[in-house]
């Protein structure tokens, strides 16, 4: 590697969103999981496409040199690198940040620079049926007790919360044939509440026909 490209690869990755990994990841296996994020992604570059603005180079191998330029933690042994193809084009660009923020999940990763705010939203739920109140409020009553509805809005909200939830669900009802379940957190938790609302949303998913998704945007699939 040049002096200049590799210049401004550490730059890029000092930059990030980048994706750390302890390991040689396997190829396959990284595209199998960008596809929870988009169904539609392949292979791009030195990397892979995802949606129409996003690439994700690597992996770049981490050489205690490359690392140290590049201003990252020591002891990680690859990486990628997220941005937007076109700057100018417009867009999602919180894409590349939950891109990386969700393979870090998945693959015992860590990403760069580290996010420091757990989200406030933790799952999503779309393209599924209505279910009446009573039925959600039943279906959830194990995982996410005590839930009753707070507030309805004239847009067509109906907040679900209560003291004792650490969870809070908005009822969409855009029209007949959309309807988004968002599940929220209603206060600062711990580690065990975003795996609740993951299987919340897996249960309204089951239940109403939707999708879940979760707080990056990945298909939730346990």
């Amino acid at each position: 590697m040049g002096v200049v490209s590799d210049f401004f690869l550490a730059r890029r990755l000092r930059r990030g969103p980048t994706l750390l990994l302890p390991y040689a990841p396997d190829p396959t296996t990284v595209l199998e999981t960008v596809r929870l994020h988009d169904p539609q992604a392949g292979p791009y570059g030195r990397g892979f496409r995802i949606g129409a603005n996003v690439e994700l180079r690597g992996p770049v191998e981490l050489t205690p040199e490359l690392a140290a330029r590049a201003g990252l933690p020591a002891g990680w042994g690859a990486a990628f690198v997220a941005h937007n193809i076109d700057g100018e084009a417009g867009g999602d660009f919180a894409r590349p940040s939950l891109l990386v923020r969700g393979l870090a999940e998945r693959l015992g990763g860590r990403e760069h620079p580290e996010c420091q705010e757990p989200p406030e939203d933790l799952a999503e739920v779309t393209g599924g049926r209505i279910l009446p109140v009573d039925e959600l409020i039943g279906l959830l009553a194990d995982d996410v007790p005590g839930l009753a509805v707070t507030a309805v809005t004239s847009t067509g909200t109906t907040l679900l919360a209560g003291a004792e939830s650490p969870i809070e669900v908005f009822v969409n009802e855009w029209d007949a044939d959309d309807v988004t379940y968002e599940l929220s957190a209603n206060s600062g938790y711990g580690t065990d509440v975003p795996a609740t609302a993951r299987r919340a949303a897996l249960a309204i998913a089951a239940r109403a026909g939707g999708v879940a998704r979760d707080h990056n945007g990945f298909l939730i699939t346990d």
